[in-house]
């Protein structure tokens, strides 16, 4: 997991750093799928809540986003859940973590 600034996400949705999202890796979200015009997405990982654990941290957040550098269900997360997950930006715990997983909740 690394983390990023926001941006319009390829969900077709505005992503702020205080939000709990992230971008997930381009090879487990596929295309980005966005009408333009309309802004609406059909791709079925948008908005999907998953749960990020790392080093006995918790945390919820959402898919908004996809990473294109990112592989094998690697995830960008935005700074606010980057220190939910991590305790900090950078400093000690660097910009990249491997330990974490995540999976889809409900």
């Amino acid at each position: 997991m690394n983390y990023y600034g926001g941006g319009l996400g390829a969900c077709g949705d505005p992503i702020n750093d205080t939000d709990m999202a992230v971008a997930l890796a381009v090879d487990t979200f596929g295309d980005a799928t966005v009408d333009y015009m309309t802004g609406k997405t059909n791709n079925p990982w948008c908005g999907k809540k998953i749960q990020i654990t790392n080093g006995g941290k918790t945390a919820i957040a959402y898919v908004k986003d996809r990473c294109s550098g990112c592989t094998q269900g690697g995830l960008d997360a935005t700074p606010a859940l980057w220190e939910a997950t991590t305790g900090g930006l950078g400093g000690a715990n660097g910009d990249r973590i491997y330990s974490m997983s995540w999976k889809v909740v409900d």
